[in-house]
């Protein structure tokens, strides 16, 4: 990200909310909102919605945003395509970076929401100074990400800790 460039929105796509937040590069949140997703809307209205929030919530300071982190439940390949997210039908395999590029010309960061919130908690919270952590999430669904010696665990294909979407056959 562009030194001159100062602010990060940063945008937690749910299967129940989307929650969007401006923030310093420092991970001081300066603004933060918070919707219904609707999936049941379809992709293109709620893109929608979301792109109107992001706008909103970075106002007179768009000029200043250098990224977009994108947390998303649910699997994501290395290019920033979501592959089959839970709870969001009719979203399989979008491709989230590119869309959100396009739209706001700037670099978008895809994750997995739980990887993404393990590394927030490992930088900026209750997981600073520590080597290793485990962040786990319950809401509309499960998911979990692990940070071991200082690096965010995601495995060989990046879907290491995807805790919400092992198949137990009992």
């Amino acid at each position: 990200m562009s030194s001159e460039k100062p602010f990060i929105l940063a945008l937690d796509l749910g299967g129940t909310n989307f929650r969007v937040a401006l923030a310093s590069r420092e991970g001081h949140i300066l603004r933060r909102a918070t919707a219904p997703t609707n999936a049941i809307d379809g992709r293109e209205r709620v893109m929608r919605r979301i792109n109107q929030c992001l706008r909103e919530v970075a106002s007179a300071e768009i000029d200043g945003v250098g990224a977009i982190s994108l947390g998303v439940a649910g699997p994501i390949d290395q290019n920033g395509v979501i592959l089959s997210p839970p709870n969001l039908p009719g979203w399989d395999n979008t491709p989230l970076r590119s869309l959100w590029e396009e739209e706001f010309r700037v670099p978008v960061y895809v994750g997995n929401d739980c990887n993404l919130a393990a590394l927030g908690e490992y930088r900026f919270g209750a997981g600073r100074g520590r080597d290793n952590i485990v962040y786990i999430a319950i809401g509309t669904g499960i998911g979990g990400g692990v940070i071991i010696d200082g690096r965010l665990f995601t495995g060989s294909g990046g879907l290491a800790t995807e805790l919400g979407h092992m198949t137990i056959d009992p």
